[in-house]
């Protein structure tokens, strides 16, 4: 069933928003040099680094959904400490908040969407390397 026009309009406004942090934050970029002047949002170096390092270290799948939202979640935790200088124990309780009560915190809300954008700009990456 399709999505009416209104809801549909609101959905890409806060992709839109998330996409426009995400840029912001340096998480990802945008990829000029790609097919024939075709634009296309990619993962930054310094992001790509630590989702590297966190696949390795926890073992995860790339292939499986599950992983890859867990691998970008940790990773923009990881980031938001190290790049963005948030405090370690202040990055630690927004982690250990959002994982009790993610459904409640507005916070929550916001980084899923992040981590919604993150994990479809990897598989995208993903389809684009096949």
């Amino acid at each position: 069933m399709p999505m009416p026009a209104d809801e549909h309009q609101k959905r890409l406004e806060v992709v839109a928003a998330a996409v426009e942090d995400l840029l912001y934050m340096q998480v990802i970029r945008i990829n000029s040099e790609h097919q024939a002047g075709r634009e296309r949002v990619i993962l930054s170096p310094k992001f790509l680094q630590i989702v590297s390092n966190v696949m390795s270290s926890m073992s995860l799948k790339p292939s499986k959904d599950s992983d890859i939202m867990n691998t970008m979640y940790f990773s923009l935790l990881i980031y938001m400490n190290e790049h963005l200088k948030i405090p370690k124990p202040l990055t630690m309780a927004l982690g250990n908040d959002l994982e009790k009560n993610r459904e409640t915190m507005e916070s929550g809300e916001i980084m899923t969407r992040y981590v919604s954008v993150l994990s479809e700009i990897w598989a995208q990456g993903a389809r684009g390397n096949q």
